[in-house]
C-alpha cells in the first residue's frame, strides 16, 4: 500500500515544481527562418500563421495535407490566431504570443522568433 501513495506524492511533487511544463514546452521547437513547429500537433507556423510547406518538411505529407485541409475551411484556423500545445496563444494580426498563466518568457521568445525576424505582415 505504501508504493501507490509514494508514487502519487512523487507525481504531485514533479507537477508542483514545474517540470511537467518544461517537458510540455519541449514539444514546441523554434526553427531557423522564423518558424515555430509544434511536435504534438504536427503543425509549423511562421509570421503569417500555419505553414503547409514547413509542416511538410518537418512532419511529412500526411501532416501537410491535414494543415491544408484545415486552412481550406476558411474559418480563420491558423491564419489569424493559433494556440500551441504548450498553451502559448499567438495573434498574427497583433504580432504577439501570450500565455495566460506563467511562462511569459517562453511566449516572448516565440513572439520574437515569429514576428521580429524581419517578416512584415502583408497589407
Amino acid at each position: 500500500m505504501q508504493r501507490p501513495i509514494l508514487a502519487a506524492a512523487l507525481v504531485a511533487a514533479i507537477l508542483g515544481t514545474g517540470l511537467a511544463q518544461a517537458v510540455e514546452d519541449d514539444k514546441v521547437d523554434l526553427v531557423g527562418g522564423g518558424y515555430v513547429c509544434d511536435r504534438k500537433d504536427q503543425v509549423c507556423y511562421d509570421g503569417r500563421g500555419a505553414s503547409v510547406d514547413m509542416t511538410r518538411q518537418k512532419f511529412g505529407e500526411y501532416a501537410a495535407k491535414d494543415v491544408q485541409k484545415k486552412l481550406n475551411k476558411k474559418d480563420e484556423w491558423g491564419t489569424r490566431k493559433f494556440t500551441l500545445s504548450n498553451g502559448v496563444k499567438c495573434n498574427v494580426q497583433n504580432r504577439v504570443c501570450k500565455k495566460e498563466h506563467g511562462e511569459g518568457d517562453r511566449a516572448k521568445k516565440i513572439t520574437d522568433h515569429l514576428f521580429a525576424g524581419g517578416y512584415q505582415q502583408p497589407r
